[in-house]
């Protein structure tokens, strides 16, 4: 009973620390800040609920530190609004460097073996483009929160068939945060931020990244989750009531869209992991 009280942590308290940020912090920069609520649920709920190790010895430890750093720059980037440019290239240093450390088990630069480089090109260059694409989603709606709660909880499904219990647990309180915080924009004027872009799709990519280094049965089904970025053309092609009813019906659709591939690659893990 106390565990699954735990769950609702980061439902609770992502409204909460967002609505205070937005009152306490100014109609305007209030409501530029306040998305780091998100990360800062998901990074309490590491620590109480997930009770994760904070040394970065391994893939799993390391997730929190990827969370924090993202979480620390997209909040100094929403609060000091630089030129686009200029935030792309602090992120691109700090996805770099995730991607790397990931990989090498360092953060100390070297001359990589062929194989090495390769990977990190490749991790690097799939980073960008989750994360370019979660930041040209930011100001349609909720569709960027939908997306991200649909990757995060068919990780999670897939850490659960493999047995990984703390990456499932870190990934449904990273979904959880985010639903919280799309319930509250009904109700607030809340933008998307850098925040919640770079924190919450670095640390989706951390829990990728351990969960299929960890567990190789689910790294093919794994390579499914990026199309969830890619459901919203075929979510806005779908007629929907022009009423105000298509607000709610339209969030549903593009999470029934982006799951199709999840369900897939959900059935192949337990399919592999079964075998």
């Amino acid at each position: 009973m106390l565990i699954t009280a735990l769950y609702l942590i980061p439902a609770v308290l992502t409204p909460l620390l967002a609505v205070a940020m937005r009152i306490g912090a100014g109609e305007e920069r209030g409501a530029r800040i306040a998305n780091v609520a998100v990360m800062i649920s998901f990074l309490f709920s590491w620590a109480v609920v997930v009770k994760a190790p904070w040394t970065p010895v391994d893939d799993f430890a390391r997730i929190g530190h990827i969370a924090i750093g993202a979480t620390v720059l997209g909040f100094a980037l929403d609060f000091l609004t630089p030129k686009r440019l200029v935030a792309a290239i602090f992120a691109g240093i700090f996805v770099i460097g995730a991607v790397w450390s990931s990989v090498t088990d360092q953060l100390m630069p070297f001359v990589p073996t062929w194989d090495v480089a390769v990977l990190v090109a490749i991790l690097v260059v799939v980073a960008f483009l989750v994360l370019a694409r979660l930041d040209s989603m930011r100001a349609r709606d909720v569709t960027a929160l939908v997306l991200i709660t649909v990757a995060a909880l068919s990780i999670a499904f897939m850490a659960l068939i493999a047995g990984a219990t703390g990456i499932f647990t870190g990934a449904l309180v990273l979904a959880l945060a985010v639903v919280a915080y799309a319930v509250l924009q009904t109700a607030v004027t809340l933008p998307i931020g850098d925040a919640l872009v770079l924190g919450a799709g670095s640390t989706l990519l951390a829990l990728a990244w351990a969960l299929g280094h960890g567990f190789p049965d689910v790294r093919l089904p794994l390579l499914l989750v990026p199309l969830v970025f890619f459901a919203e053309g075929t979510a806005r092609r779908i007629p929907l009531p022009k009423a105000r009813i298509s607000t709610i019906l339209y969030p549903l659709v593009l999470a029934g869209m982006a799951a199709l591939p999840c369900a897939l690659a959900v059935l192949i893990a337990y399919a592999m992991v079964r075998a």
